[in-house]
């Protein structure tokens, strides 16, 4: 199965090196999932690990959500065509987060370190980065941390972990929110206001689902 080939966005792309200076290296943020839709507290998983990762140290070049393929076969899942569209427009208020579409455009499911090492490669391909000077880091919730520690799920160094602990808890969820479309009710102030005008004309999550909180 041939891989397609789709260009990496750079345009949000600075080093933001935070109060430490970024003496411990640059850092790029990849969070890959269903953003079925994209919520607010998806991006406010990007905020969160770029305050904790410039409190250590790093640099913040830049962040990617990257949606699953059709092929990841979840119930419901809506097509990678509007998964993109809604993540583009969740991402347009923010200084630092960009879609990479190449996950979702590929003819099968992509293996998360397959996602991560693409990105990488692709920024010192196009000399955004110095060889050897940039973490491309996996950004998750606490329901796919736990996935760590099943045996054979993930490989075995997985040991640069860092566990950011969120001082005003954010339980929004997509499963929640698309609870909240089929029962008609507001879902303003859980998702950005484009992605809900999207969603509205677009007449998405009108049928019944199974839960996903990612």
């Amino acid at each position: 199965m041939g891989e397609v080939e789709w260009a990496l966005r750079t345009e949000k792309l600075a080093v933001d090196p935070g109060r430490d200076g970024g003496r411990r290296g640059v850092v790029v943020l990849v969070a890959n999932g269903s953003f079925n839709p994209p919520t607010y507290m998806h991006l406010r998983m990007f905020e969160l690990a770029k305050d904790e990762l410039q409190q250590r140290g790093y640099s913040i070049l830049g962040g990617y959500m990257s949606p699953v393929n059709d092929a990841y076969k979840k119930k419901d899942l809506l097509p990678a065509v509007h998964r993109i569209r809604l993540c583009e427009l969740a991402c347009e208020s923010s200084s630092f987060v960009m879609v990479d579409q190449w996950e979702a455009m590929q003819k099968g499911y992509q293996r998360t370190l397959t996602v991560l090492s693409r990105i990488q490669t692709a920024l010192y391909k196009d000399g955004l980065a110095d060889g050897g000077g940039l973490k491309v880091m996996l950004l998750c919730g606490s329901d796919l941390l736990e996935s760590f520690s099943t045996p054979g799920v993930w490989i075995p160094d997985q040991d640069s972990i860092i566990s950011v602990d969120e001082i005003v808890p954010n339980q929004i969820s997509s499963s929640r929110v698309r609870e909240c479309i089929r029962r008609s009710l507001s879902i303003k102030y859980l998702i950005c206001d484009e992605v809900i005008q999207y969603i509205k004309e677009q007449k998405l999550y009108k049928e019944s689902d199974s839960s996903d909180t990612r």
